[in-house]
This record gives C-alpha cells, structure tokens and sequence, in this order.
C-alpha cells in the first residue's frame, strides 16, 4: 500500500478567551507523529472551544469523518483517543467506519490498531473509561456548582461584561455601557438600534466580537446585573457582587423585552417621524429615506406626501424642546404616581406567576386533570400578558422624565438616541404631513400638523408657525428642483 494521507485533529473542550494554546500543543504533537508514520498530512480539523461529551455538534468532527467516507484522507492522527470522542456510541460509529474505509489511526500516546479485535477492544474500553471520567467529573461540578450557588458566589466560564475576570469586581467603563444600554432601552430604543450604535461607538463583547441583538437582549435580562444569583434557572438569592442595574431599571428592561408587541422585524429605523407621522391625505403613516439630496419623508402610498425631512424635523424639535422648557413642564409630564402603579404591577406578576407555578404543583399531585390546568393556565396567562404590558408602558418614562428636569432641554433632546426621541414623540404627539403643493419651493410650517395628546399640554390644536422655524429654510419636492437658503 502506498504512503497514506493523513487528518490530523485536535480539539479542545474549553478555551472562553479563544487563545488556542491546547490545540496549538496538539498539533505540533500530531504533526511529529505523522512524520514517524511516514503519512503525508492531507488536512488538519480544529473543534476549539467544543466538548465531545455532549450530543452538541462538532463541526471539524463532521467534516473530518465527511472526508474519510468520500476517500479523501485514509489515516487519523489524535493527541489521545479521548480527543476523538469521550461518547461509547461515537466510537463505535468509528470504529465502523474505519474497518469499512480502511482507516488507520494514530495517536501521540500510543497507537490503537482498529484493523484487529484487540485494538478495537482497547478503543471500547478507553471510551468506556473517558465517559465514566466525564460523569464523575460532571458530579463534581455540580456538587461545585451547588455550593457557589449558596454562598452567593459567580459563575465560572466566560467573563461577564462590566465585571472583571473575578465575576465581582466592576469594570466601570462596561457597567456604564450596561447602564446605558438599559436607558436607551427603557426610553424606547430598539436592540437593533443600541446594537448600531454600540457598534459605531466601537463597544465590542467580552471576546472582542460585535454585538448582536440576541446578545444584547440576554445580557440585559440576566438577573447577575441586578445583584441576583441565579442556579440552574432560578434566581436563589442576592449574589456576592454589586449590582449594576437597580431592581426597577432591570424589572421594567424586563417587561419591556417580554412584551411581545414591541418586537418589529426590520432594521432599525434612523428618521425621526419614520413611523411617528401620518399621511394628512389618506392616514398612513409616513416612512423615512435618504436620497442624494438629503433626509426624505413620504407616505406609504408615495402618492401623497414627498417632502425633505430636515425642516420638518427642526419643526418638530422646536415645538417639543420648546414646550418641555417652560416652567410648568415638570408638573404637568411628571408621573409620581408611576413608582406606585410599577411597584403594584411587579407584585401583580409576581402573584400571577406562584399562582401558574401552583397549578402545575396541584397537577402534579394530581390534585386537578389536564382541562383543569389548561384552563386555569389560559385564564392566568392572559392576565400575566396583560399585566407585563402594563409593565412595559410603565417602564417607559425615563427618557421624558430627563427631559423635563434637564437644565438645558436642547442638550438633552440631542443626548437621546434617535429611538428615545421618536418615543416621546410618541407619548406627547400627533404628527400629521401635508402634501407641499406644486411650485412651491419655500417651506410651509402651515403644512405640518401637531396636535397634543393631552389637553392639559395644550387646548387646541397647534399648527407649524415661523416662530419655531427657520423661514429661510426652503421645502422642496425632493424630485424637483433643490430648494436654496436665503
């Protein structure tokens, strides 16, 4: 027979910070084994990071064994059959394909000849023994796991982001994103939309990776951040470590990302009145774009309205900053008895949930039948959904509330991400556009609608005037002709 080709693979179960010192270890092993067997090294398969005790995939695995089915490598080299898998099953899967394919295997620590029955008695019985060693060990870690879980102490694994490699210490600078991120949030921003700009901002994961909304969202509702240790999906007390986030930040962050109404497939919108306006013609509501020449507001017919968006929106910011800036403007938005309806609401899900928690119990006991449960759960998870958009709308308040007791209105107004703004407009506004007629070039705050939603605010209906806009501003049909300054 000629000089085999040979797969080389190593693999390693943990490496959280992705240094690859294990299978860089490996591979200079292996690489030394294949020349003493006179192999020729077809391919290497890396599994970093991957256990192959779990019934998880190991992708290099796969392709490894994709490649000696299709007679592309004909010979194995491992640091140790262990490396191959810790799963009795697997290695007979193996030890199969390899009588079928006529597979050679190798290993740093001593060759096993799959080719005779004892080598492949060897192979069983080191598979035998490594899961036995697994189970033990995963006893152990359990057993670990429990006692860290008593005393309050972290987790092992990953580092945290806004925590240290310790799990206890902050790392300030990352709590600050957290908390911000949880402001955005409670102020009415999307994931999507945090997730830009923490990518802009150059923010990246505790591994140096780009966030992603699944992310984003599993951080922020992970108990850790409000001081709480969780074990085995329960919250079982305080923690050992400082809160990030207070209770009712990470309460309503929590409510808001359990209600289902908020979730918008999509990316994240950039406009300001993008799905805030409406259509004055037929009522739909009005989209944002970017053309050549600048922000554009249309309708969702694109029959109606076609207008540049800079001045309506400079219209829009003028009239709210200027109205959250007048004297009476804390009494009139502050919401004093939100601290009271929010701690109700909390009590409330919190109630529901013990009483669908015993449901299950009475079942269980046999207390009640299976059309009992399922109608009790209906009923309480349709007062649960209620109650956590109550939460949710509750959770909300943040963004306005820094407005009206800012200072400087404007600085905060420009401080907000684009998500946050376009939700006050939201609480405060109806925005309603106007088509800008034919020949007409300068701009029309006439044309742009603002009705307040509370009559306390405001006791009539309000239109567009030069005092809250700049009259040399020219509106122009963004297919027209480019309007000019004055």
């Amino acid at each position: 027979m000629g000089k085999r080709t040979a797969a080389i693979y190593v693999r390693i179960s943990s490496d959280p910070e992705g240094t690859r010192l294990g299978v860089t270890r490996q591979l200079r092993g292996c690489e030394a084994k294949a020349a003493d067997m006179g192999w020729v090294v077809g391919e290497v398969f890396e599994d970093n990071d991957v256990s192959a005790s779990s019934t998880k995939p190991r992708p290099a695995y796969e392709r490894m064994l994709a490649a000696l089915e299709a007679g592309e490598v004909d010979a194995v080299v491992v640091w140790d059959l262990d490396r191959l898998t810790r799963r009795p099953i697997e290695i007979e899967h193996f030890i199969d394909l390899a009588d079928r394919k006529r597979v050679a295997l190798a290993s740093v620590g001593g060759d096993v000849d799959l080719a005779t029955d004892n080598g492949r008695m060897f192979a069983r019985i080191k598979g035998a023994v490594a899961r036995a060693e697994v189970e033990r060990k995963s006893a152990r870690q359990r057993a670990a796991s429990d006692q860290r879980a008593e005393n309050g102490a972290p987790h092992r694994g990953r580092r945290a982001f806004g925590f240290e490699p310790d799990g206890v210490t902050v790392r300030e600078e990352e709590a600050a994103e957290v908390k911000r991120a949880a402001g955005a949030l409670l102020g009415g921003a999307s994931l999507r939309g945090i997730v830009v700009e923490l990518t802009a901002r150059g923010v990246t994961t505790t591994t140096g990776g780009t966030w992603r909304p699944t992310e984003l969202r599993r951080m922020l509702a992970n108990p850790r951040y409000a001081g709480l240790r969780v074990h085995r999906g329960e919250v079982v007390g305080d923690a050992g470590w400082p809160a990030i986030l207070d209770s009712d930040t990470w309460v309503g962050v929590g409510a808001i990302l359990s209600d289902p109404s908020r979730r918008r497939p999509g990316r994240p919108r950039r406009h300001l009145l993008s799905g805030v306006a409406r259509c004055a013609v037929c009522g739909g509501r009005i989209f944002g774009t970017t053309e050549p020449r600048g922000p554009v507001y249309m309708c969702e017919t694109r029959r109606h309205v076609v207008r540049r968006g800079e001045p309506v929106d400079q219209l829009v910011v003028a009239t709210v900053v200027g109205r959250l800036s007048m004297p009476d403007a804390a009494g009139l938005f502050a919401r004093r008895e939100a601290e009271d309806e929010t701690a109700q609401l909390v009590d409330d899900e919190r109630r529901l949930r013990q009483r669908l928690d015993g449901l299950a119990e009475a079942y269980a006991a046999g207390d009640i039948d299976g059309s009992q449960l399922a109608a009790g759960s209906r009923r309480l998870k349709a007062e649960l959904s209620e109650v956590t958009a109550a939460l949710a709308r509750t959770a909300r308040s943040p963004a306005l509330g820094r407005l009206v007791t800012a200072a400087d209105v404007q600085a905060a107004w420009d401080a907000l991400h684009v998500d946050n703004q376009r939700e006050v407009l939201r609480v405060l506004l109806d925005v309603t556009l106007e088509p800008i007629g034919r020949g007409r070039r300068t701009f029309d705050p006439a044309t742009v609608g603002m009705t307040w939603k509370d009559e306390a605010i405001a006791f009539q209906r309000i239109r567009g005037s030069p005092d809250h806009a700049d009259p040399t501003i020219w509106d122009t049909n963004p297919r027209g002709r480019t309007g000019k300054r004055a």
